[in-house]
């Protein structure tokens, strides 16, 4: 038997990078039926989504939502979302908020989004929304709009 008399070495690198990303899902806002001629007619129709986020832990910024594809002027609400039938025949404002008390309207511009703050695990922002009470020029029909939610990191 012999036995190797030299033997020589060499070290293997090894690397990766983890690169700042996101992803983002949502669960939309069902208000239902709005009656503006009688359990509406005083009383503002209420209802939640809700945003999910997952992002690279480290990474923070802010969440917005789009003005909707109806956004515009209706009656005392200068610039508004608003959900119209399918053939933008006839409108509703509505909003939505980032605190239960429905003060403060989401944002659609970055500077006055949601912070956030990664932990790598998906977190959930409720997004509570309202449709103001009294808006009795609204015909009868099926109302929609689309918020587009933006995560910015």
């Amino acid at each position: 038997l012999t036995v190797p008399a030299y033997a020589v070495t060499s070290n293997l690198n090894v690397s990766a990078s983890i690169a700042m990303n996101c992803t983002v899902a949502t669960t939309a806002i069902g208000f239902g039926s709005y009656k503006p001629t009688t359990d509406h007619l005083t009383n503002d129709l209420t209802a939640n989504g809700a945003i999910k986020t997952t992002c690279t832990v480290g990474s923070t910024g802010v969440v917005i939502i789009g003005q909707g594809q109806h956004f515009g002027a209706e009656g005392n609400n200068a610039d508004s979302r608003r959900m119209a039938t399918s053939n933008d025949s006839s409108y509703i404002v509505y909003d939505v908020f980032s605190d239960e008390g429905k003060n403060n309207s989401w944002s659609h511009e970055q500077e006055s989004g949601i912070a956030y703050s990664a932990s790598g695990s998906e977190q959930t922002m409720t997004v509570y929304g309202k449709i103001p009470a009294g808006q009795t020029s609204a015909t009868e029909g099926s109302y929609a709009d689309v918020l587009l939610v933006t995560v910015n990191f």
